[in-house]
């Protein structure tokens, strides 16, 4: 009889949280109401709450039909777009020396740090904001014959060496989920081998993804190439409605990339049979052997991140020594293991550290250029 009375009581207690639950719910989604206009900037927490939205649905609230219309994550990152037009194809005045550099947000900052320090040396860069390996060496490759570089410099940071079995801002960064979309690179016989995503600029991706039976196709490929697409963190469903469906969608992506995440990477360094070495390490082969087919010094930029120690620079170094590939590893000037050579609000070097990391990636152009002087080769970076 006592538990005939309980189970009343046991159901109106449920009933009543689920109910202080979805009252809850709504009340977030309102007072923390992700802006309509893709071009206002959210705050914090309109962003904290948003990061756990699908792939489909976060790229619903920044996509319009026009890129003009479209917020400025839809723009950035791609590929083919007319960028190239506007940046230095050369060298005009004697002395000076034009430098290519490919890669991420820290290569963007040794690009800004070398230009204050030593204005002879004229930059051409191709950057894009959580930029992965393979998004590096495709964008080198795309801009291969439009300049006239003396040098050519290759971005690479510890974290992206998991992500390089990507190909998009979508599934490689879920909480900020950049369209923009890169290559996927495969080894066989030693060999680089490329399989192409079906768009690689912004028009076309507004045609993909306002036309669904080609997004399905897309979604396709991307299940078959892309090791990071997930289904339950791309697709949208009903339950990007509920911001606590998003809080546990969150936590899953998380733990989804911790497990691809140690399948390359582990608290002692590398696993160096994974694919994902197998892959960054052809790519540094492959970039030095074109940039030296084009009669340009190629340099490998190696980011080391805070708290990783130098271990990128050891899985990377192998292949770097056999090649005799010239490369700056920021450990050294800046040890990730110091939490003062990092700046507090991201993964930055201060800016002490990055005009120091630019004297030295200067030195070692300037060394470079004597030996290739030395050997009397033809000179790109000098004009009369």
């Amino acid at each position: 009889m006592k538990l005939y009375h309980k189970v009343p009581q046991y159901l109106s207690i449920t009933v009543w949280m689920l109910i202080y639950i979805i009252v809850i719910d709504v009340a977030v989604n309102i007072l923390f109401h992700y802006p309509i206009n893709p071009h206002t900037k959210p705050g914090r927490l309109q962003d904290y709450f948003e990061y756990g939205r699908s792939v489909e649905g976060k790229l619903l609230k920044m996509t319009r039909p026009s890129a003009g219309e479209s917020g400025p994550r839809v723009m950035g990152g791609w590929l083919k777009s007319a960028k190239y037009k506007s940046l230095l194809k050369e060298a005009s005045n004697k002395g000076e020396i034009l430098i290519a550099l490919y890669g991420m947000s820290h290569t963007e900052e040794l690009w800004k740090a070398i230009s204050k320090t030593d204005k002879r040396y004229l930059i051409r860069g191709f950057m894009a904001a959580g930029a992965t390996p393979n998004w590096s060496y495709a964008a080198y490759e795309f801009d291969k014959g439009r300049h006239k570089a003396a040098v050519v410099i290759l971005g690479i940071l510890t974290n992206g060496v998991a992500l390089v079995t990507s190909t998009t801002g979508m599934t490689a960064h879920f909480d900020m989920s950049y369209p923009y979309t890169f290559p996927r690179y495969t080894v066989k016989n030693e060999d680089l081998v490329v399989e192409h995503p079906p768009y690689y600029d912004a028009k076309d991706y507004l045609e993909y993804f306002y036309d669904q039976s080609k997004w399905n196709e897309y979604r396709a490929w991307l299940a078959e190439y892309d090791k990071y697409y997930d289904s339950i963190l791309f697709q949208r469903s009903i339950f990007d409605y509920s911001s606590f469906f998003r809080l546990f969608r969150r936590a899953y992506s998380e733990r989804q990339k911790q497990r691809l995440l140690k399948r390359v990477y582990t608290k002692t360094g590398f696993n160096e049979e994974s694919e994902e070495v197998t892959i960054i390490r052809a790519i540094i082969r492959s970039f030095a052997e074109s940039a030296r087919e084009e009669n340009t010094i190629p340099i490998i930029y190696i980011v080391n991140t805070q708290g990783r120690g130098d271990h990128l620079f050891r899985v990377l170094k192998p292949v770097l020594d056999a090649h005799k590939i010239p490369y700056l590893s920021t450990h050294i000037i800046s040890p990730p293991d110091d939490p003062r050579v990092f700046l507090t609000e991201n993964s930055h070097f201060t800016q002490s550290k990055d005009m120091e990391l630019a004297k030295e990636m200067i030195n070692i152009i300037q060394k470079e250029l004597e030996q290739k002087r030395d050997k009397k080769q033809p000179l790109r970076y000098s004009y009369p």
